[in-house]
């Protein structure tokens, strides 16, 4: 394993240029899917109540209201009304996919480039970290518990996969921050991280928990001592002046008053489920498994490089830090939520989040048990087969996975489910306009109208086939409830839809 990183001559053989094409080829196959769902997508009833509530108020009245009767995530209500303004999420609604996909893939470049420059310092990450950048986003993604919500759902996405985003933009600062010599980047870096720990905490309270985590790694390992004490003041007072405005809104307290209490023992049931359920939604994933092994294999291989590092020696030490902490901050990410439903179980969306940070601590975990465990010498025939055996697992890992099949069987049911959902829309638009009274179809009769007339001839497969709703791609029938269809009445300012 040692020579793939450190040996030229056995990296640029004709062997591993071989496995490059063809991860590439695996990474097209799982990426493409990501590229084309967005443009079936449509929004839903949460979407609409803030398209509707910015026409009745301006925009800085929005915010108030929502902090005062909804609650305090200030950062991702912000984002949020700015997409919805004028209408434009609705117009565009394939947009925010497409652009936070980009984003996390830019940021996850950013920090796997600051960390190999800075730290790490290995030629072959170097020139393969955009390869790297695209094996760590389809990581995450394979992990999470429910990818439409942290995908494609508009109000989900803004609230749980942008903080990741900016997390990973903070470490990368972090590092930038430890180590650059140039006092022009170490003061941006300041100035940018007090600004994202105060906006980071306003997406959701799990990365309050998150940055409380980062400050007291930056007190254990007594990095302040290579940071300006003007620089950890302000940043503490931004963490502490953020996560009292979530955590103090006024709108907390109007949601949890009509939150039935379940009871300590409920509670306690709750977050061993959800844990469990974590942990579950990273284990079972073959690529989580091998991503393990290589950054391990690889920090037991150049370990002379890393053993002298603080923060290596400070672990090797006190072996129990690293488990202990990522099973505390596993409890205190998900207890904080259940808390606040009184013993409830949380939505999975929530939980898309805490997976992809526990992902990262993991990784960090394995790097350091690989520099800590005596140096694996692996037999000759073993060193040989390396690269086809790291070419296999990657395979498997990107290709043999329930988000595979929910992607490809989605692309093949999104079609129908967006002529249904977009002529339902065009009716609701068209009775705004005329008699304020629309007449739709349920789902259910739209979609067996359409399998006659389109599908009717099909082979029975296809047939089957394009009448499910498309998992990866957040559905929720706005006809299904009177609260929705109340909302929809809203928002297109009509006085009756009646469902045939």
């Amino acid at each position: 394993m040692r020579e793939i990183f450190t040996d030229k001559n056995f990296i640029e053989t004709k062997k591993i240029l071989a496995v490059k094409i063809i991860l590439i080829i695996a990474l097209f196959v799982f990426f493409i899917p990501l590229f084309i769902l967005p443009f079936f997508n449509h929004a839903c009833t949460d979407d609409y109540i803030c398209g509707y509530d910015l026409r009745q108020k301006d925009f800085l009245d929005y915010q108030v209201y929502i902090y005062n009767e909804k609650g305090g995530r200030f950062a991702a209500t912000f984002i949020g009304s700015l997409f919805a303004k004028n209408n434009y999420l609705y117009d565009h609604y394939y947009l925010h996919s497409l652009l936070l996909l980009l984003v996390n893939f830019l940021s996850a470049w950013f920090l796997l480039s600051v960390l190999n420059k800075y730290v790490l310092k290995n030629d072959f990450i170097k020139r393969n970290v955009l390869l790297f950048s695209f094996i760590y986003i389809a990581l995450n993604i394979c992990c999470l518990p429910e990818p439409s919500t942290f995908l494609s759902w508009f109000s989900s996405a803004i609230t749980y996969q942008t903080p990741v985003i900016l997390v990973q933009i903070e470490i990368a600062l972090f590092i930038l921050l430890l180590n650059s010599s140039n006092a022009i980047s170490k003061s941006v870096c300041s100035i940018l991280l007090i600004i994202l720990f105060f906006i980071i905490n306003g997406f959701n309270e799990l990365f309050i928990v998150v940055q409380l985590l980062m400050l007291i790694a930056l007190f254990f390992f007594k990095a302040w001592r290579n940071i300006s004490q003007a620089f950890l003041i302000f940043i503490s007072l931004a963490f502490a002046g953020s996560a009292a405005i979530v955590l103090l809104s006024p709108g907390n307290e109007v949601r949890a008053s009509v939150i039935v209490p379940k009871g300590l023992a409920i509670g306690s049931v709750a977050v061993l489920y959800h844990v469990a359920e974590t942990l579950w939604s990273i284990f079972k994933e073959p690529l989580f498994w091998f991503s393990a092994m290589l950054v391990f294999m690889f920090a037991n291989n150049t370990k002379g490089r890393y053993n002298e590092m603080a923060f290596i020696k400070k672990l090797a030490n006190k072996k129990w830090i690293m488990p202990i902490t990522i099973i505390l901050f596993l409890i205190a990410a998900i207890s904080l939520p259940v808390f606040a439903l009184k013993g409830g179980i949380i939505p999975d969306r929530y939980l898309n989040s805490l997976v992809c940070v526990l992902i990262i601590l993991l990784m960090i975990y394995a790097f350091v048990l690989g520099v800590e465990t005596v140096r694996i010498q692996l037999p000759l025939i073993l060193k040989k087969s390396v690269v086809l055996a790291a070419c296999i697992f990657f395979l498997v890992g990107l290709l043999c996975n329930t988000f595979i099949k929910d992607a490809y069987k989605s692309i093949v049911s999104a079609p129908l489910y967006n002529a249904i959902v977009t002529e339902r829309e065009n009716i609701l638009k068209a009775a705004a306009s005329t008699n304020k009274i629309a007449v739709v179809k349920s789902y259910d009769i739209a979609l067996k109208e359409h399998l006659n007339k389109e599908y009717s001839n099909s082979a029975q497969t296809l047939y089957n086939l394009v009448q499910q709703k498309p998992s990866l791609i957040f559905f929720y029938d706005d006809l299904a409830t009177d609260y929705s269809i109340g909302t929809l009445k809203s928002f297109y300012g009509l006085d009756s839809i009646i469902i045939k």
